[in-house]
């Protein structure tokens, strides 16, 4: 079956070999390292220090064996599930304080970066009035203007996918669903910390769009990448 890009393993070959877990914003990570030194953040909000830098390896990867289930919820019937909203080949709309260098290593994903208003951002807007929104294809292919890398300063708000053309080459046998996937790594400086990260919820997207010419418009547009919880 066809190949739509290099892509040497098959998603579950590659979710065993690097003992990938579950994200709760979908797909899957694994911790690769993290930098004993620590420093106090610019950005945060506690005194607690952060750790200089952090980076995971991050795969999506289309729905097929072994990247179909969706995680089970292991804490009490009280507690929210990290995993109510998730999915292995879509993620959802979050932002980090700190700043993302995004690395390529196979397939192809697609994110969507939105600037925040404050206080989390500096609420950029483009001609229309409307949030500034910027759409970036990770890929080999330079001459579709596909980029290895990807740096994402905090501040924005981002999600990333896999490109539903892709999705639906496989969905219709064009091409090798196990093969479709997206392989990167994310260094994150200063270093990753939940207390630094924030989901887009349904009011925040509200928000978000409020004032905007295309308010209703966008709303509706983004309303899928909402992390419910």
């Amino acid at each position: 079956m066809a190949q739509l890009y290099h892509f040497p393993q098959t998603n579950a070959e590659l979710i065993r070999h690097y003992k990938l877990e579950p994200h709760p914003e979908g797909g899957y990570y694994a911790v690769t390292w993290v930098m004993e030194e620590k420093m106090k953040s610019p950005f945060a909000l506690d005194i607690e220090e952060r750790n200089i830098a952090t980076c995971i390896y991050y795969l999506l990867c289309n729905k097929s064996v072994g990247c179909t289930d969706k995680p089970e919820h292991t804490g009490s019937s009280e507690e929210p599930d990290p995993f109510k909203t998730w999915n292995s080949d879509i993620g959802v709309l979050h932002l980090n304080k700190s700043s993302t260098m995004h690395v390529h290593h196979a397939g192809r994903t697609r994110y969507t970066l939105i600037s925040a208003k404050e206080p989390f951002g500096k609420g950029l807007v483009d001609e229309n009035g409307d949030p500034l929104t910027k759409t970036v294809v990770m890929g080999d292919d330079i001459t579709k203007g596909e980029v290895r890398q990807l740096l994402v300063e905090g501040g924005w708000w981002k999600v990333s996918e896999i490109p539903e053309e892709d999705r639906l080459a496989a969905k219709e046998g064009k091409a090798d669903g196990e093969r479709i996937g997206a392989l990167i790594s994310e260094v994150v400086t200063p270093g990753f910390h939940w207390n630094d990260h924030t989901y887009l919820n349904q009011a925040r997207l509200r928000e978000l769009f409020a004032g905007s010419p295309r308010s209703e418009e966008l709303y509706e547009r983004f309303q899928k990448y909402v992390k419910e919880v």
